[in-house]
């Protein structure tokens, strides 16, 4: 029966409303929409008053009432913490009555008779995804995107800048909707490149619709950038330094007049980073075991450079051609020293030597998109958009052992020189159509990726002169096609919301080692359903659950199967058989608005067959060689608490609790059978307290974000814990117009990451720390159009808002 109800409904609705009309509108807090608002009409008769009808808002604060007799009503929006606002003798009569915007206004800000000037929600909840407000975050401010994403419940940030999101290590990241200009292994140096003071907020979407590559068995993050809509001229300087000497400065400006809206963004940025470490081994295969232990010292620098550019021009109110071009660079250099001391079970020392390691390295991207969006109505559009990017990435590296006791067999000098050149063209189309009460999404994308990969190494011979090593250089071409069609439905009747979708994906990829004159095809069409359903009895309690089937395919570092040798004790190579993952994913919860903020609790499954896994093997020599295999399956399950907390006394932020149970099955080529149980669990805490008030120094906020993962068995390996805290002091300057930021990151030196292996023929106890005690300074001023925007807000918050009454007046 549950089934057949929609259906009936969407038979049925043509004629119970044929005689009846509409009410329709979108509710905003200033020019922010207010998603799960509740809007109710009552009709008046008399002293007394009926409700008539109701429903709750959209993502985009839309609504849409039917069934109304003709008659007069009164219309009534709400939402937690904002005064109601009423709309009297409204008259419906056949047909649509839009309401226009209705603006909600904060209690707190509509019992003020002077300027307020609050920080924004931090957390939203949505049907699909959370969203954290970052723009205001001082712990941020100096840093990069890696920093912000490092901040958030559920998201993980590892020593190399690789994300991941609930354990799951491969998420799609997402710029303003789309997929980052570069992916796979130049996507942690691209995140890098990017200033977090161009962040807006980020979108932790876990289970993304039909609508959404597939890509990412974790779900998408999506990285939405500051826009700023407002016509005329304005603009946003940032500079920073820090105690490690890195420097950045970043310059966002704005204008519109009459059809066009310009944006420009310009960032530079030198983040210098150390890193160290230290590990410990034994050579169980060997008939006289011997120890390794390793100390290690890391300097690294990296300096790059963003323009992104933006023009739209509207030809009328239904049609805009958009266009943006986003230019970066990106060069660095690392010296990595290390000493090892190679010693008998017993203790007795056999010889000593150190290595060091010198990379440079360089990137140029380059992303163009031209895009038009035509409307037919409202909610009632088809967009199409073209993309093309390049991305160039050149390293060279050097490695060099130089003994320092006894005697012993030292690797000979190396070095290598790799150039990557990727690119990329698609083409993109999305038409959304509402028919009453549902929505129709429905859209096609083609995808062309090629990649020309060169790896020319050389080994130095006895008398130090250096010659081609044919045993480690090698080319490879990667080409993949991707075609993709998704149709998806969904609506809403009052309190309960529904959607489906299908993606069906053609994809065709080959692998090209040139070096062996070898290619490897993987061809392979995939379905991706999803489905998701909301009910909110009531304007303060939301249920949640949904469904999504994702797709992991290997990276070409994964697919190479020529062994890299950064470090020749430990050798890294690819598995040109290497399969795609696939995962399926569920996901149910209750949010709970409280006066104080929310309360969102979140239980998961994943269920992942064909599972991509690193494994460690020794070889007969001693040299441990990490690869990549498929196992047969994996299932994580877990649950999440995420709460919100605004003006606790003048503390807001939000804070998480999260444990989950990973478990692994499945054979290798290379290990035999493997299997893991492993638990885990963690938190997170991003708190700011404004104490300037209390004080009587105005604009001033403190800020703390602490995070803290448990140990976890994985298949081969004990990853320890992790444990780190960031400060930050902001003050605000000239009218809120500047804020200078002072944070200090990592006060205790805990960054980092340890795991410890226990094998047969090798154990092994590695720890790794980066980015050390740093003390920043930033100083950030708005100027133009940002200031009048503010006024602007004011005064709609004082008494605008057109035919629409505060209830609190």
């Amino acid at each position: 029966m549950s089934r057949v109800l929609p259906f009936l409904l969407v038979l049925l609705a043509p004629l119970a409303l044929a005689q009846t009309g509409a009410v329709t509108g979108r509710v905003l807090d200033g020019d922010l929409p207010l998603p799960t608002a509740t809007v109710a009409v009552w009709q008046i008769t008399g002293a007394d008053s009926t409700l008539a009808g109701g429903t709750t808002t959209a993502l985009d604060g839309g609504f849409r009432i039917e069934g109304l007799a003709a008659g007069t009503y009164d219309v009534v929006a709400s939402f937690v913490g904002y005064d109601d606002a009423r709309q009297r003798a409204v008259t419906v009569g056949a047909g649509e009555t839009d309401l226009g915007t209705i603006g909600l206004v904060p209690a707190a800000e509509a019992l003020a008779e002077v300027r307020v000037t609050g920080r924004r929600t931090q957390v939203q909840t949505r049907i699909d995804r959370t969203v954290y407000d970052t723009a205001d975050d001082p712990v941020a401010d100096g840093g990069n995107v890696t920093d912000v994403l490092a901040t958030l419940p559920s998201v993980d940030v590892d020593v190399d800048g690789n994300v991941s999101l609930r354990g799951a290590g491969n998420v799609a990241v997402f710029i303003n909707g789309r997929p980052a200009p570069v992916q796979g292994d130049f996507l942690a140096s691209y995140l890098a490149s990017l200033p977090a003071g161009s962040v807006e907020r980020v979108e932790i979407i876990p289970n993304p619709s039909a609508a959404f590559e597939p890509d990412g068995v974790g779900g998408v993050i999506n990285v939405v950038l500051k826009q700023n809509t407002d016509r005329g001229v304005g603009g946003t300087l940032t500079a920073g330094t820090d105690s490690n000497g890195g420097v950045d400065g970043t310059a966002a400006l704005t204008y519109g007049r009459g059809p066009w809206s310009l944006a420009a963004t310009v960032g530079l940025r030198n983040d210098a980073r150390p890193g160290g470490g230290d590990g410990f081994r034994i050579n169980r295969y060997q008939a006289d075991p011997t120890t390794r232990t390793e100390q290690e010292s890391d300097d690294r620098t990296r300096t790059s450079a963003l323009v992104n550019l933006s023009a739209d021009y509207s030809f009328s109110r239904a049609t805009t051609l958009t266009s943006q071009l986003q230019i970066g660079t990106r060069s660095g250099d690392e010296t990595e020293i290390g000493q090892t001391l190679v010693q008998g079970v017993d203790g007795s020392s056999v010889f000593g030597f150190a290595r060091e390691v010198t990379e440079l390295e360089d990137g140029q991207s380059l992303d163009a998109r031209l895009g038009l969006v035509q409307q037919f109505g409202k909610d009632h559009r088809l967009t199409v958009e073209a993309r093309a990017d390049v991305s160039d990435e050149t390293e060279s590296q050097t490695y060099v052992e130089t003994l320092l006791s006894g005697a012993g067999d030292l690797t000979p000098a190396r070095r290598a020189d790799q150039s990557d050149l990727e690119r990329e063209a698609s083409v993109q189309v999305d038409y959304t159509r509402p028919f009453g009460v549902l929505r129709l999404d429905a859209g096609y994308k083609g995808d062309w990726e090629v990649l020309e990969s060169d790896l020319a190494a050389e080994t130095a011979g006895a008398d130090g002169v250096f010659a081609p090593d044919v045993s480690t250089s090698n080319t490879f071409d990667f080409d993949q096609t991707v075609h993709a069609l998704y149709v998806q439905g969904g609506g809403e009747w009052g309190p309960l919301g529904a959607q489906v979708g299908l993606r069906l994906e053609d994809a065709r990829t080959t692998f090209d080692l040139r070096t062996t004159d070898e290619s490897f095809d993987n061809d392979y069409r995939s379905l991706f359903p999803s489905a998701f359903l909301s009910f909110a009895p009531t304007e303060a309690t939301t249920f949640k659950a949904s469904y999504s089937r994702r797709i992991n395919r290997p990276r070409t570092r994964a697919l190479n199967p020529f062994p890299s040798f950064d470090d020749p004790l430990n050798v890294r190579q690819g598995n040109p058989a290497l399969r795609p993952e696939y995962v399926s994913a569920v996901e149910a919860g209750v949010t709970q608005f409280v006066p104080w903020g929310s309360v969102s609790l979140t239980p998961y499954y994943r269920h992942t067959t064909d599972v991509i896994r690193r494994f460690l093997t020794v070889r007969d020599d001693g040299v441990t060689v990490r690869t990549f295999e498929n196992l047969a399956t994996s299932d994580s399950y877990g649950v999440e608490l995420v709460s919100s907390f605004e003006d606790l006394g003048g503390l807001s932020g939000y804070g998480s609790l999260e444990g989950f149970r990973l478990k692994t099955d499945g054979t290798t080529t290379s290990t035999g059978d493997v299997a893991s149980d492993g638990f885990s669990w963690g938190g997170r805490l991003n708190a700011t307290y404004d104490v300037g008030d209390r004080l009587g120094l105005g604009g001033l906020a403190l800020q703390t974000t602490a995070r803290y993962s448990a140990p976890i068995e994985t298949e081969q390996a004990r990853v320890a814990s992790r444990i780190s805290v960031d400060l930050a002091v902001r003050q605000k300057l000239f009218d809120d117009r500047a804020a200078l930021t002072v944070q200090l990151r990592d006060p205790f030196n805990q960054n980092g990451f340890a795991y410890t292996l226990d094998q047969p023929e090798l154990f092994q106890r590695l720890s790794r720390t980066w980015g050390g005690r740093q003390v920043g300074v930033t100083f950030s001023y708005s100027f133009g159009q940002q200031e009048r925007r503010r006024d602007r807000d004011r005064g709609d918050r004082d008494g605008g808002g057109g035919d629409f009454e505060g209830e609190g007046f």
